[in-house]
């Protein structure tokens, strides 16, 4: 019996009707199988879809009290639920499987993955990493924690999949078989979802439990495996590292240059990381260094990622919006940092109760002034004495603007999320390019 047959004699429940929710009730229902569909939020995003798509689906909508979790057989939860949520934790302590949406996607898979996960840069790695693979003439699945619905991948013809996955994902996963995976970094991030630091490690490090090649970040040893081999990844050391030839920057592996370091199109010196990470995440795959070299000098980089937004009078702006928690932002200051104190920071929002010390150093070493702004500006205030309390990111950008001179970099790196001000990251960024556009 296939695990779809399984699925079709139990009773199923999907708990979150969000994007992932809806993608998981549109995969079961195409294969026959009408779960339950619950929700905490008495009207979910996706209520008006299921009530015209799937009425013949049960719908329990508020109180989770009220759903009866116990008394199914499977739930399938989004990852915004944690899964100490009471009726979560209830069902589970009276033998309720509670599952994801990437672990149902591992029993039903059969093709290979390479999935990645980090506190910063995945996505990056793995659209770079799709470039490649399709570079080399490869049908190439992207998703997870980007792009399209994990189960809806399952429904093409695909040669390989690429995964970016979150902590909160890897949670309700136990059987994924990977190619190659890596975690990129962890630094502290979502402290308002886990217990403590090391239990947000320990989610991240579920991704390395059913894997034939380990990629692993050199200079941070919460990325290492505790079982199997693998390579290492960094600038300076590892197997996958930068070496200069005839005083030109190389990529290479164990001191054998692969490629220059000028076919990549994308700045900074994390670009070259997640770069070199791309390398060795897909050396199982013996992929021409033609196919690298397409992609490296093609591929510009995803937007509110460091993206370069305008150079006016010698003055470069960078959106950087995605820098939502302190690492991303520490790696974005060190990544555009030169010899010069000339980097303008603008930072704020909602700071999810993180330790913002770790900033102190590179801000100290590399920036000329802050600007903060948002719910938790205030917090940043004491970590450079050129600090500025401003009401707006547009007084940020304005303010920013008045002292900024010729070679100076003004940065919108906020090591916060955005939900205090902005629907989302995206929307924090576009409205700096806007602003940067309109008065810069």
């Amino acid at each position: 019996m296939t695990y779809i047959e399984q699925l079709q004699k139990m009773h199923v429940t999907v708990l979150g009707l969000g994007v992932t929710g809806q993608g998981i009730v549109r995969f079961l229902l195409s294969h026959g199988i009408n779960p339950k569909v619950v929700d905490s939020r008495p009207v979910p995003p996706g209520a008006d879809w299921l009530n015209h798509s799937a009425p013949e689906c049960e719908a329990v909508f508020g109180n989770l009290a009220d759903a009866a979790l116990a008394q199914t057989d499977l739930i399938i939860i989004s990852p915004g639920i944690p899964l100490f949520e009471q009726s979560v934790a209830e069902a589970i302590a009276q033998g309720v499987e509670v599952i994801g949406d990437i672990e149902l996607f591992a029993r039903l898979n059969t093709r290979p993955v390479i999935a990645v996960t980090g506190s910063n840069g995945k996505s990056t790695v793995v659209s770079l990493a799709t470039e490649v693979l399709k570079a080399a003439g490869l049908k190439v699945g992207l998703g997870g924690n980007i792009g399209t619905s994990v189960l809806s991948l399952l429904e093409q013809p695909y040669d390989v999949y690429v995964l970016e996955l979150s902590s909160f994902q890897l949670e309700t996963t136990h059987s994924l078989a990977c190619l190659s995976a890596m975690i990129l970094n962890i630094t502290e991030d979502h402290m308002d979802r886990y217990p403590d630091f090391q239990a947000y490690i320990k989610a991240k490090q579920r991704i390395y439990q059913h894997v034939e090649h380990v990629v692993f970040n050199a200079e941070d040893k919460h990325t290492f495996a505790q079982h199997g081999q693998g390579s290492s990844v960094s600038l300076t050391e590892g197997d996958y590292h930068l070496m200069n030839v005839a005083g030109e920057p190389y990529f290479a592996h164990q001191q054998n240059p692969l490629l220059p370091v000028s076919t990549l199109t994308m700045v900074g010196k994390h670009n070259q990381f997640n770069a070199l990470a791309v390398l060795a995440l897909l050396s199982p795959m013996q992929i021409a260094m033609t196919a690298f070299a397409q992609a490296f000098s093609s591929f510009t980089g995803l937007p509110h990622r460091c993206q370069l937004v305008a150079d006016v009078a010698g003055v470069r702006y960078f959106n950087d919006s995605k820098a939502t928690n302190v690492g991303s932002t520490v790696a974005a200051i060190e990544s555009l940092a030169t010899d010069k104190k000339n980097i303008i920071l603008i930072v704020g929002g909602d700071a999810k109760g993180a330790d913002l010390t770790p900033l102190k150093a590179p801000l100290s070493a590399h920036c000329k002034a802050l600007f903060c702004f948002g719910q938790d500006g205030e917090q940043f205030m004491p970590l450079l004495r050129n600090s500025h309390r401003v009401n707006s990111l547009t007084e940020a950008v304005l303010a920013a603007k008045t002292i900024a001179t010729n070679g100076d970099i003004v940065l919108l790196a906020p090591a916060c999320a955005s939900i205090d001000m902005y629907p989302n990251y995206m929307a924090r960024g576009d409205e700096f390019v806007r602003l940067v556009e309109e008065h810069a």
